[in-house]
């Protein structure tokens, strides 16, 4: 087996820095890896993207470790033909200050020379050494294991992984749990505009006149900022977790402008709708669409809640309808929308199955926890892993 050292990246001087070599091989490594198992490079952030993501360090710290042949000259400043693979360790700072995630792919032609083994090393010193109880990570596959193969399934039930995927065998083999399977699922543009507009309409309806939809682009206005906070504060504990040890997490008004600001550094628009509850004047439902600019016939589905004392009143299909109309009149060269559920969250699954979306793929969301200690911590039982391609 080669001789494989692991560098750590240094954090780029400002967002609009110029890609590293590191970093445009971290874009093509992931690229590579999804392209192998997806088919498609859509889920693949562009190295300026990767450089503003390293850069901002307010509400996490992140640190990019690569994997190098241990060529002469490569260590140092290796080149992105020397880079066999990467890890990417996120270690929250505003809250969830227990947990470590993690991203570890191998580039394809690499895997099986203990590339992966030799990152999470690393990896697992660094999480120690911060003294974090649990590590998540999330792996990729085409589609669930078919009943009579042998399977992974998650605590909550609902998810097959298959066992002898490659992914799945590493996260198993450094102690990480299977605890919840999410499907992935892609929404073909554009939709026919009068059936958006008549699930609107019904939703609408059904809601009645004490609820009324707002709309903003890329900066959400002052006037909803704290409202917009209390949502996200929500959705960070109302959805489906399975087995997550994941926490409430912190927002204010500061933090709503910093996720604006974060996503516009990152060469993203986005697109959100909400619904205002007019007789107490504040939001209670939301969803936002994140429009990378590098490709602009890719969009992702981020965050979707409908506050759970204002649920079944069609809210969720109302912001939805809503922000498709929206996102066609912004961004009308979109061509598919990608979304992730957990695979129990049979209502907002119907809500968009309803509207065109089609499951694509299957997503492993692993743990594993520690004992709390700082490094020398002892691992204990199962737990949940990383987005580990190797």
């Amino acid at each position: 087996m080669e001789e494989i050292r692991i560098v750590e990246v240094p954090r780029p001087p400002a967002a609009d820095a110029s890609p590293s070599p590191a970093v445009l091989a971290r874009h093509e490594i992931f690229a590579e890896a999804m392209r192998a198992v997806l088919g498609h490079d859509d889920f693949a952030d562009p190295p300026a993207t990767l450089v503003a993501d390293l850069a901002e360090q307010r509400h996490a710290t992140k640190t990019l470790l690569v994997a190098v042949r241990d060529d002469a000259g490569a260590a140092s400043r290796p080149e992105v033909r020397h880079v066999l693979g990467y890890a990417r360790i996120a270690l929250p700072r505003t809250d969830n200050r227990h947990l470590a995630d993690v991203e570890l792919v191998v580039r394809p032609a690499a895997r099986r020379r203990g590339v992966g083994t030799a990152l999470w090393r690393t990896v697992e010193e660094r999480i120690r050494a911060a003294g974090r109880s649990a590590v998540t990570t999330w792996t990729s596959h085409p589609a669930e294991a078919p009943d009579g193969e042998e399977a992974l399934v998650a605590r909550t039930g609902v998810g097959r992984i298959p066992a002898r995927d490659d992914a799945a065998r590493f996260a198993r083999s450094h102690g990480f749990t299977l605890e919840q399977g999410e499907r992935q699922s892609t929404l073909h543009l554009p939709v026919d505009p009068a059936a958006v507009a008549a699930w609107r309409a019904e939703a609408q309806a059904a809601a009645g006149a004490a609820y009324r939809v707002v709309q903003w682009c890329d900066r959400t206005p002052e006037r909803w900022e704290d409202a917009l906070a209390e949502l996200q504060r929500r959705m960070s504990v109302d959805v489906p977790l399975g087995g997550l040890d994941l926490r409430e997490e912190d927002w204010d008004a500061q933090r709503v402008r910093d996720a604006d600001e974060d996503l516009a550094r990152k060469g993203r628009r986005y697109a959100l709708s909400a619904v205002e509850h007019v007789p107490g004047g504040e939001l209670v439902a939301f969803t936002q669409l994140a429009m990378p600019q590098a490709r602009r016939d890719v969009v992702f589905q981020h965050n979707t809640l409908v506050h759970g004392e204002h649920r079944g009143r069609r809210l969720g299909l109302l912001v939805k309808a809503a922000n498709l109309q929206l996102l066609a009149a912004v961004q009308p060269e979109a061509r598919r929308v990608h979304t992730w559920n957990a695979g129990e969250n049979g209502h907002m699954l119907a809500i968009n199955e309803r509207m065109g979306f089609v499951r694509a793929s299957v997503e492993g969301a692993w743990q594993r926890r520690y004992d709390g200690g700082p490094a020398g911590a002892r691992a204990v039982a199962a737990e949940q892993g990383a987005a580990a391609t190797v």
